[in-house]
């Protein structure tokens, strides 16, 4: 039992010492191989390290994941590029901390998983759309895959969260107020032919159009013939109460076309809509859409935000709690940090 206990001993004490040994072992290398080392240690995170290939690959991923978004990183491309890199170091050292395991049987369910939320059933369609959709290579969505699920754990398990205030949601929907649209109240004539034979279609056109000069006769007989027994609308009197005209544009684009060139209280001309309906409709009221009726949108969207600011927060604490070393000029240059000591005190760590 005591030789159990000598060899745990033994074995945490390595783990523990092992990072310091690394970096220990690369300063007194250094001037060995010499600056002209094709493939040189340029930080140590942990017991990960990051060589001169890992930075050169990185670049290219980092340009094409940044392109279209803004990247929680600052400073010079190479500055930007170090953190990148670091702050994945860092996931992957509190993901094995969390016992976060991503293989490769993890990723392949998470894709299958997005692919039936896309109503994808083909790998190769499925790939093609949404690297179009994201603006990056299939390849580089992939590899990061496995960090973002790493991360969303991160987010539940490691990461302190902030809630949203009640004064956050209504400062949103305040500066927002063109991003949060409108909704529309509208009611509608419409005339469904019973076939589609030539003189269906012609009687029904003449008959639409036959309402539609009543109309522009007689504007106040628009609501009696909606509510009359010629209308075939699926709505009580043809009337549609407020709806987000986002909603009308997936129901029917035409009709929502149509809703959004009408000003309130006018009358649309005749037109025939995806199902082949006959229509003519009256714009009742436009509306920026209320606080009450998105506020679930918003604190969601609220939240997705606070959570990046929480995540990027989370990084920096933890680079200084785990014991990082950087030994690129440019960047210890740039961020102003002196170059790492090239002395190792073994006592001192076999104190603590």
């Amino acid at each position: 039992m005591l030789q159990l206990k000598d060899t745990k001993k033994k074995f945490f004490l390595f783990r523990k010492i092992f990072p310091f040994i690394l970096r220990f072992l690369f300063l007194f290398a250094c001037p060995l191989f010499g600056r002209e080392s094709l493939n040189r240690v340029i930080a140590i995170v942990g017991n990960y390290s990051i060589t001169q290939v890992d930075y050169d690959k990185a670049v290219d991923k980092y340009k094409k994941l940044f392109k279209n978004t803004k990247s929680p990183f600052k400073g010079s491309l190479k500055t930007q590029v170090m953190d990148f890199l670091i702050s994945k170091k860092i996931i992957d050292i509190t993901a094995d901390e969390e016992t976060i395991i991503v293989n490769e049987r993890r990723l392949e369910s998470e894709v299958e998983k997005i692919m039936e939320n896309m109503g994808f059933t083909d790998r190769a369609l499925f790939e093609k759309s949404l690297s179009e959709k994201m603006g990056i290579p299939f390849e580089i969505w992939y590899e990061e895959l496995g960090y973002q699920i790493k991360k969303s754990q991160l987010l539940q398990v490691r990461v302190p969260m902030k809630t949203v205030s009640e004064a956050e949601i209504k400062n949103w929907y305040q500066k927002n107020q063109q991003r949060v649209g409108y909704e529309v109240r509208f009611r509608e004539i419409v005339l469904v032919p019973r076939n589609s034979s030539f003189a269906e279609e012609e009687r029904i056109s003449n008959e639409i159009l036959q309402i539609e000069k009543e109309i522009r006769k007689d504007p106040a007989s628009f609501h009696l013939i909606a509510s009359g027994p010629r209308n075939q609308s699926v709505f009580r009197g043809g009337l549609s109460e407020w709806i987000p005209i986002a909603e009308v544009y997936q129901k029917s684009r035409i009709l929502a076309t149509y809703l959004m060139t009408v000003r309130e209280g006018g009358i649309s001309t005749v037109f025939r809509d995806e199902k082949n309906r006959y229509c003519i409709v009256k714009l009742e009221g436009k509306r920026i859409t209320p606080l009450e009726s998105i506020r679930r949108f918003i604190q969601e969207i609220i939240q997705r935000e606070k959570m990046e600011s929480s995540f990027d927060e989370w990084i920096w604490e933890r680079r200084k709690e785990i014991p990082i070393s950087i030994f690129d000029k440019e960047y210890l240059t740039e961020n102003k940090i002196e170059v790492p000591e090239e002395s190792f005190n073994l006592d001192k760590l076999l104190e603590q």
